[in-house]
């Protein structure tokens, strides 16, 4: 690899790091709807520093050659791939992708089965991230995070396997405690950054068609969605798998 493209590398990562951590606007949310069948729609959004962009171009500019990101026109998310990941998969239709701003993603996800839904790249493997059963009537939904799901995520959606997952993903964080993973960003972006990760967090609703009749964390908000509110920093890290789930009947 070209010395300059290293150095640029480095750079942008280590920008991208200082951005999200140090900013308190960065939140990924996201709603599932499902339905006794297990069909349903995914609405998210992300959101990122709104100065992000600036910076990467900026960065751009300094270092032109092996420059890796997107068409700076539509900000940092690449929608194109992003479009073209899901046009192959055989278990879920994107309903809608916008980039409204340089710094914000948003959309909508269908699917008719709830296991299928993230599959990607036309695979006919089912992902481990959720599961769906129906006993006596009680439809279950679960959803498990963990390094083989994240994996598996990563393969089969290549569009959201950037440099930054990469580099400062779950995979990439393997063998690390909560306090050496705080203590390195601390060391190397500064102070602000251990309580930017620690205020951070993924926050996932999820409103079933029917009653709730019992969950495995989060808060329940009505009789039909529970929110789960997920420090960043256990995502960051997994060293502990994230589980959760939600029972639910007509």
């Amino acid at each position: 690899m070209h010395f300059k493209k290293k150095i640029y590398r480095i750079i942008l990562l280590f920008s991208i790091l200082i951005l999200i951590f140090n900013s308190q606007s960065c939140t990924l949310k996201q709603t599932l709807n499902i339905n006794k069948d297990a069909s349903g729609d995914i609405n998210f959004e992300l959101t990122l520093a709104p100065f992000f962009v600036e910076v990467a171009e900026q960065l751009s500019e300094l270092f032109p050659e092996g420059n890796e990101l997107p068409d700076s026109s539509h900000g940092i998310f690449d929608i194109a791939k992003i479009r073209e990941d899901f046009s192959k998969s055989s278990g879920s239709i994107l309903e809608k992708l916008e980039n409204p701003s340089s710094n914000i993603l948003q959309g909508t996800l269908l699917f008719d089965d709830i296991r299928t839904a993230l599959n990607g790249s036309g695979s006919n493997n089912i992902l481990e991230i959720f599961s769906f059963t129906t006993i006596d009537n009680i439809n279950t939904v679960l959803v498990e995070i963990n390094y083989e799901t994240v994996e598996q995520f990563l393969l089969a959606n290549p569009s959201m396997n950037s440099p930054l997952m990469e580099s400062f993903g779950p995979l990439a964080n393997r063998g690390l405690n909560n306090e050496d993973y705080l203590d390195m960003m601390q060391f190397a972006l500064g102070d602000e950054s251990r309580v930017g990760i620690k205020e951070s967090y993924l926050i996932i609703d999820i409103n079933v068609d029917g009653k709730i009749i019992s969950q495995s964390g989060g808060t329940k908000l009505d009789q039909d969605t529970v929110r789960f509110k997920i420090p960043l920093l256990r995502i960051l890290l997994l060293d502990e798998p994230e589980s959760f789930s939600v029972s639910f009947s007509e």
